[in-house]
């Protein structure tokens, strides 16, 4: 059977490797193409990409050459084989399923370890003894391979992932990153986790802490994760758009830290060493931050049977964007522990539920609709002179406002009106008024 793809062309001495000829064989159509050629690799990426109407672009590193032909519909990547042969190539890869080869000019599969049987006996095996020592990122790859295909880790393979766990501490943290969050991104990331914490893989990159205790909330959040389905289909809508895959993969992360953290500060204190180990970016690392706050969960307020509407906009407006990812967080935090809790869980989840309606249909559309007053209005309508006290003041109108149901301008400068009634501090300068002016 002819598994190359009908538009690949035939050139000697070059062969689909790799991924692509894994999930060829598995019948699924390959995001993006290897080839690893004996030749010199810029011929033959030349020879490809007037083939596929596609240009050449050089982007490999110093030692580690890479040509890349984009085309409009495929992204294939040219290297020279390593060892000079297909053979050794095959020989030097991580797993028997990637290490698998179509000659292009034959169509013939070249199958040197065993990956056609692994493939479909759905098992991960390492090529060599010595694969995490040549690449100790391989111990994280095994198991989202695992997680990808639906494949088991072999025995043999499992033990020397047991057995060399710590040598993940040597692999650049940028690149334990990008496998550990394709991993979490997974929707059934949970049994693989456990798999890598009874390895020790799990206790490697984190270090500090053992990251167990989260696996629970983690399988909870891969629940609710799962197609939003336990939730009215309008908020699933409006879920399924807001949590792509890096950002879920985000929220088991912060679960992970903190689940880990013994004390309230911890987990915020081992984001900090994570951030440099794993090189978090800017933008990830203020999300986390914003997860795993002491007092980011107000748990005596979500206990409360009705939550008044300036209480959910005191903590939509403290939790910013991440308010939807503080509430599943509790929800799942909440199921886990459910047991050692006093609290009828059912109660918590139907409330957080509500919360999260509240967020999306009252909360966002009203945060769409520009504020009522600005300091401009504080100085002409009550002569004030700039100061903090501007800040506060237009807190306070801006949280009345979300508030209501609808306030009006003019209903707005009276509220102020009668503040600066209560604040003779605040400003020496402020007129005495009849009563406000009506401007809409």
């Amino acid at each position: 059977m002819n598994y190359t793809p009908d538009w690949f062309p035939a050139l000697e001495g070059a062969y689909l490797v790799g991924g692509c000829v894994r999930d060829l064989l598995l019948g699924r159509v390959p995001a993006d193409y290897d080839v690893a050629v004996t030749g010199e690799p810029s011929d033959s990426a030349r020879a490809l990409a007037a083939a596929v109407g596609g240009r050449v672009v050089k982007i490999g590193k110093a030692g580690f050459p890479l040509w890349r032909v984009a085309a409009a519909r495929h992204v294939i990547d040219v290297t020279p084989t390593t060892g000079g042969s297909i053979a050794q190539d095959l020989r030097c890869r991580d797993f028997t399923v990637n290490a698998l080869a179509i000659d292009t000019a034959t169509r013939e599969i070249i199958d040197v370890s065993g990956g056609r049987s692994d493939l479909a006996a759905g098992v991960i095996r390492m090529v060599d003894a010595s694969a995490f020592n040549a690449d100790p990122v391989r111990l994280i790859r095994a198991f989202r391979f695992a997680a990808v295909l639906g494949f088991t880790i072999e025995s043999l393979t499992l033990a020397a992932i047991r057995r060399e766990a710590g040598l993940i501490r040597n692999s650049a943290g940028e690149r334990i990153r990008e496998e550990l969050f394709k991993l979490l991104a997974r929707r059934n990331a949970c049994p693989h986790l456990a798999a890598m914490a009874n390895t020790g893989v799990l206790q490697a990159i984190f270090t500090e802490a053992e990251p167990c205790p989260g696996l629970s909330s983690i399988h909870v959040i891969e629940t609710l994760l799962d197609g939003f389905a336990s939730f009215p289909p309008a908020l699933a809508d409006r879920l399924s758009a807001e949590f792509q895959e890096h950002r879920q993969a985000l929220l088991k992360l912060a679960i992970l830290l903190r689940c880990s953290a013994v004390r309230p500060q911890a987990g915020v204190n081992l984001l900090a060493r994570m951030r440099d180990r794993l090189r978090l970016s800017n933008r990830d690392t203020v999300r986390l931050e914003s997860l795993l706050r002491p007092d980011a969960l107000p748990w005596d307020t979500f206990y409360k049977p009705s939550p008044s509407a300036r209480e959910e906009v005191r903590f939509f407006r403290r939790s910013g964007p991440e308010a939807p990812d503080l509430l599943l967080l509790a929800m799942a935090t909440a199921k886990a522990n459910s047991a050692a809790s006093p609290e009828p869980p059912e109660a918590l989840d139907a409330a957080l539920r509500n919360w999260l309606a509240a967020y999306f249909f009252r909360y966002q559309p009203r945060m769409q609709t520009p504020p009522l007053l600005t300091g401009n209005d504080l100085i002409s309508e009550f002569g004030l002179k700039p100061s903090g006290r501007f800040k506060d003041i237009l807190g306070f109108i801006e949280e009345e406002r979300l508030s209501r149901d609808r306030l009006t301008r003019p209903e707005a400068v009276d509220l102020v009106a009668e503040l600066l009634k209560t604040l003779p501090e605040a400003n020496p300068r402020v007129p005495s008024r009849k009563g406000p002016r009506r401007n809409p």
